[in-house]
């Protein structure tokens, strides 16, 4: 079991690492660079001098090296133009972000499980047609449409809704920010929740042919107890499974939704970041999410034993 955990750790570090080096060399791809956004006007010498100031003269693998050490180290770096620390900018746009996702992600399965469950117990019905019906609408509307939609007519419009979040108070405060992050969740959810109830619906319409339903039928225990006690244990693994990659989703999403609805999240930042060039800040961005990433589905990884001893029995063999 240790082994198995080290083995999965080292390659959520390699993960990381692979992710952090790509990013690293693809930056220095864009064109332009960042001494002509710092001063657009200064002469040959002038941006020469801060080229080498800023140690963007030195080969690309150089420069991660002096990334990577200072990342270990806390140290994430500072903005070319006004040496902001970006761990500034990061303990304050992090939480937004988060906030967001996870918001996303708990109502997505709030309401995807139930619908799910009911849908499979009633497959085939009208109640399932129009769910499902309903599901492929929302998995065609992208969430940067949603979130343009929201913003044209729940806020712009109809004037229900703030459209804009910059004032948000954070941390966490979800008493205070609920009327500021409502439709930059709904824009993120929707689509979520459609990918979760037609999964769930699937897994759960083969459980309940299994024997061991039957059995349950046969033994006279109630319906609601079979759906929710049962059958939808062994059927949430893949559900599970999604949900851990979805984060990926969630974060790009998130991105698209913070820029429409101006949340000041790492999703904005990361804007920024691009069209400013700042690529220190970026690298650092992009190492938090990697991370964020890999250590989600770490976790998942090991729930898996949770919810389904075969695997826990397995790997105790192994």
């Amino acid at each position: 079991m240790l082994r198995t955990f080290t083995l999965k750790f080292l390659r959520l570090v390699l993960v990381v690492l692979v992710v952090t080096f790509i990013t690293f060399g693809l930056t220095k791809l864009q064109p332009g660079d960042p001494v002509s956004k710092i001063i657009p006007f200064g002469t040959a010498q002038q941006k020469a001098a801060l080229t080498q100031d800023l140690g963007l003269n030195e080969p690309v693998y150089q420069q991660y090296g002096k990334w990577l050490g200072n990342f270990l180290q806390g140290d994430f770096g500072k903005y070319y133009d006004s040496k902001q620390s970006v761990n500034t900018v990061i303990k304050t746009s992090l939480p937004v972000s988060l906030e967001l996702m996870l918001y996303a992600q708990f109502f997505a399965l709030l309401i995807a499980i139930p619908l799910g469950v009911t849908t499979a117990y009633r497959a085939g019905s009208k109640y399932d047609r129009g769910a499902n019906a309903t599901m492929f609408a929302l998995l065609a509307l992208p969430n940067f449409v949603v979130a343009l939609l929201l913003a044209i007519y729940v806020g712009a419009k109809w004037q229900l809704l703030p459209t804009q979040s910059n004032v948000i108070p954070f941390p966490l405060n979800p008493l205070d920010n609920w009327t500021y992050m409502l439709m930059p969740v709904v824009a993120l959810t929707l689509g979520q929740i459609a990918v979760y109830m037609r999964l769930l619906r699937s897994d759960m319409i083969a459980t309940l042919q299994e024997d061991f339903i039957t059995t349950a039928k046969a033994k006279g225990i109630p319906t609601r107890r079979i759906l929710w006690r049962h059958a939808l244990r062994p059927s949430s693994l893949t559900l599970l499974t999604v949900a851990g990659l979805n984060v990926g989703a969630l974060i790009g999403g998130a991105i698209v939704v913070e820029n429409v609805f101006g949340v000041p999240g790492l999703g904005k930042r990361i804007t920024e970041a691009i069209l400013a060039k700042q690529y220190p800040a970026l690298q650092s961005y992009v190492a938090i999410i990697a991370i964020l990433y890999v250590t989600v589905n770490f976790a998942i990884d090991i729930l898996y034993s949770v919810l389904d001893p075969r695997i826990r029995n397995a790997r105790s063999v192994a």
